[in-house]
């Protein structure tokens, strides 16, 4: 429930949260590459596996990447052990990767961007299309993320 001053529109609404270091992801939603709102049409639901590695998008310069788009649950793995995602009753978005969304803003190259010991997943309950005005046309009112009250529940189980 948006409590206080909200902008119309979000980029994203979801949790962000750190692991151990995970080296392995299978999911079961759109794939097998990176696919958002508004770049899904070359995206087919299935079961999918990939490194971390994989499932980043190596752009010249770095910028949003990697997001799996309506997936119904998914599991990540490392030496720690693995961690199953389950979010109900929509489907989520999913993003992991070896380093932060700031990381990921600040770098100017891919060369830029260092792993360590922690991996960030981002459960999206809703994000906006990765479109904008910068270089084209306004992103279509249909792709815009507007602040409403939303609601999910996310299990996780080891």
């Amino acid at each position: 429930m948006p409590d206080g001053q909200f902008p119309d529109t979000l980029p994203r609404l979801g949790i962000t949260f750190e692991l151990p270091k995970v080296e392995h992801v299978e999911w079961y939603g759109a794939g097998p590459n990176e696919a958002y709102v508004d770049t899904r049409a070359a995206a087919a639901v299935g079961r999918y596996s990939a490194t971390v590695d994989e499932l980043q998008t190596p752009y010249v310069r770095p910028q949003e990447n990697g997001h799996r788009i309506d997936t119904r649950w998914a599991v990540l793995t490392g030496s720690a052990g693995s961690l199953r995602i389950e979010a109900a009753p929509d489907l989520f978005g999913l993003t992991v990767r070896n380093w932060t969304t700031a990381d990921l803003e600040n770098a100017k190259h891919t060369i830029d961007l260092t792993a360590g010991d922690t991996t960030y997943v981002t459960v999206d309950l809703a994000q906006a299309g990765i479109g904008s005005n910068a270089c084209g046309p306004d992103l279509p009112d249909k792709y815009q993320l507007h602040t409403t009250p939303r609601s999910v529940s996310v299990k996780f189980a080891g």
